[in-house]
């Protein structure tokens, strides 16, 4: 520990002497480097906590530092209002990237002469995040957003806007000067769908936000606009109740997103969430991450599921996700695609603590698996199989909530190449693949098992491993067995460990 402080505190203090025979050039890019990570965080205002470091080591790093307008381009009201004046002195004429924080507090004041800053410098803006949730009753506050967002800005790239105001979607986005703005994020409010700048996008992110009917309409024609539209981020969008019509079916043309490799769609009026699906032509890499709410288990899936099914017969190379919510119930379908061999996950979830129905569970299982066995089937892509249960036993019931969700994906099961189970009642998965049913299961993975002991587990594998003479036994499959860490001990690992090599030497 010593040496590696000595060491620590001599590489800060004193930098190797063959950095100071750098040409300057290459030393300030090194150091842009080195703070490069912080500067593309969720926090990049923290760069000038690290450059205040780096320019402590010595003068020579002082000199490159203050020097070179790059480290300099961010201009931010979150910290001293010295440091605006420091950094509009060394960035030179570079463009900027501007942050505005705005909070409603009893200890802070509306940053009017930030903002009267920020507007004298708008065609210097690269990009402009803005934070701004302020109080109705405040005077001036909201004007001066307005302000803001109404400002031309000739080399602006990227907006993200995070506040409960009214105004992204009532002003006419920089007085539709922004030629070169292609990505536009928002939270808790909704853009201004008819602005010029809504045109021509390559990342669109609207986050969080209660939409209106026409909200539908406007992002189509957004999309449409956008032909080479790269990722497309929508969640969160829960309309006001009755606002929009249960069984509404929407009818699109047809929109052409070749580009598009990201697509996010989470907790989205189903209706809506079908006809975009229908309607976007994706190409074979898209990768799409799809979250939506359901209204009862008896729910039908094949609208949503024929997504997955297209994706699973027509490419390896896919990666999509398919979480199907009953309340807080959800069943996650997922083809996954790497550049070898595509992978088809299906999870079951019920969290625990919640007084719903183990029935409802299964039957929006059942269904699911139902929709794309046969697709699994005729793909030939190995399944990896995740199930985190924790249910008490059903009254009336002859079996585990577990055992029957495994009967029901039994047609799959041959498919299954990994296993992944966690919860409290692992038990019953074990005694159920003592049954011939895993023929190709290779991997399986124990995790968050509470209830799990080491001689649980050697119990399993042990009586298992008279199965090795049964043809197409899984035992002879698997080769990897992963258990919850502290799960066993020294003596359980060493048990577990004769048992498991007696099995294979069989």
């Amino acid at each position: 520990m010593e040496k590696r402080i000595t060491f620590l505190t001599h590489d800060i203090a004193k930098p190797a002497p063959y950095l100071h025979r750098l040409p300057i050039e290459l030393l300030q890019h090194l150091l842009c480097l080195a703070v490069a990570e912080i500067r593309q965080g969720h926090e990049p205002w923290h760069v000038y906590s690290r450059i205040a470091e780096l320019r402590l080591v010595c003068t020579h790093w002082l000199a490159a530092i203050d020097s070179y307008p790059l480290f300099w381009t961010l201009l931010t009201n979150r910290l001293s209002p010295l440091l605006v004046s420091i950094v509009l002195q060394k960035s030179g004429t570079l463009p900027l990237h501007i942050d505005l924080s705005y909070i409603a507090r009893s200890d802070t004041n509306p940053p009017f002469h930030y903002v009267n800053t920020v507007i004298s410098l708008a065609r210097r803006w690269s990009s402009l995040n803005i934070r701004w949730f302020s109080e109705e009753e405040e005077e001036g506050v909201e004007e001066a957003l307005r302000n803001v967002l109404l400002t031309p800005a000739p080399q602006l790239k990227e907006l993200a806007f995070d506040g409960f105001s009214d105004v992204p979607g009532g002003v006419s986005l920089f007085d539709d000067v922004a030629p070169n703005l292609d990505s536009i994020t928002t939270r808790h409010a909704v853009p201004n769908w008819s602005s010029f700048v809504m045109r021509g996008l390559r990342k669109l992110a609207v986050v969080t936000v209660v939409p209106k009917a026409s909200d539908l309409e406007n992002l189509v024609q957004v999309l449409a606009a956008s032909p080479n539209m790269e990722e497309l981020h929508i969640r969160g969008w829960i309309p006001r109740s009755g606002s929009i019509p249960e069984n509404h079916r929407v009818k699109l043309e047809p929109i052409a997103l070749d580009c598009l490799h990201s697509l996010t769609l989470r907790v989205f009026p189903s209706s809506w969430a079908n006809a975009l699906l229908e309607a976007i032509r994706f190409p074979h890499r898209c990768s799409m991450d799809i979250a939506l709410e359901l209204p009862s288990a008896q729910a039908p899936l094949s609208e949503l599921l024929k997504h997955l099914k297209t994706r699973l017969a027509g490419s390896s190379l896919m990666g999509v996700v398919l979480d199907a919510r009953e309340r807080f119930l959800s069943i996650v379908l997922m083809c996954q695609g790497t550049d070898e061999v595509g992978e088809a996950s299906v999870m079951f979830r019920y969290p625990t603590g919640m007084a719903f129905l183990t029935s409802d569970t299964l039957l929006l299982w059942q269904s699911s698996l139902a929709e794309i066995t046969e697709a699994v089937q005729a793909s030939g892509i190995p399944v990896h199989l995740v199930m985190s249960v924790s249910l008490s036993q059903t009254p009336n019931s002859i079996d585990h909530p577990m055992t029957t969700a495994l009967k029901l994906a039994d047609e799959s099961l041959p498919s299954v190449h990994k296993a992944s189970i966690s919860g409290s009642n692992i038990q019953q998965f074990f005694q159920y693949i003592t049954l011939p049913t895993f023929p190709n299961l290779s991997d399986l993975e124990v995790s968050e098992a509470e209830t799990v002991s080491w001689e649980t587990i050697l119990e399993c594998v042990a009586a298992r491993s008279e199965l090795l003479a049964v043809p197409g036994s899984k035992i002879k499959a698997l080769q990897s067995l992963a258990l919850p860490s502290g799960s066993v001990d020294d003596e359980g690992f060493e048990k577990l460990s004769r048992v498991v090599e007696n099995v294979y030497r069989k």
